[in-house]
């Protein structure tokens, strides 16, 4: 049996990168923490963004409130190689370059410490955190359901 996307809860959260260039965004529910300096994305290869992560060596990770379901919709329902996602969005630099939310729960500034390939298609990269922002200290965080994208 294959899990389905929804059958653990996950939040949502945005991860971005930016190289020589360009930026790009993804909506993801898999991302987790890893101990207290590290988090963990698997992202298909079919992603602009994971491509700018490899080559740039660092992302940055927005987490999502419950209320921002339209912001997840923008980074989760379109290719940052057809679309500026940031457009209308309040963003701005982290060291890493890394674009970043303004308005979200937390962020992360992170560079990239390893890399796994799964298969074919999916990476794991697990990231060091170089810097954080609590923009709220308390949040709901938005939990990815399948049926809103």
């Amino acid at each position: 049996m294959k899990l389905r996307d929804d059958m653990l809860t996950h939040g949502v959260n945005i991860v971005t990168a930016y190289h020589e260039g360009r930026r790009a965004g993804l909506a993801v529910a898999w991302a987790t923490q890893v101990g207290t300096e590290r988090v963990l994305l698997c992202i298909g290869s079919h992603s602009a963004t994971r491509q700018l992560i490899l080559e740039s060596k660092a992302f940055g990770l927005s987490v999502l409130r419950a209320d921002q379901l339209e912001v997840s919709r923008t980074f989760g329902t379109r290719s940052s190689r057809d679309v500026d996602k940031f457009e209308g969005v309040a963003h701005h630099t982290a060291k890493t370059g890394s674009p970043l939310l303004d308005d979200c729960g937390a962020a992360f500034d992170c560079v990239v410490a390893n890399v796994y390939d799964v298969d074919d298609w999916l990476k794991i990269i697990v990231g060091r955190i170089v810097a954080a922002e609590f923009v709220r200290e308390n949040y709901e965080p938005l939990i990815y359901r399948s049926d809103d994208y």
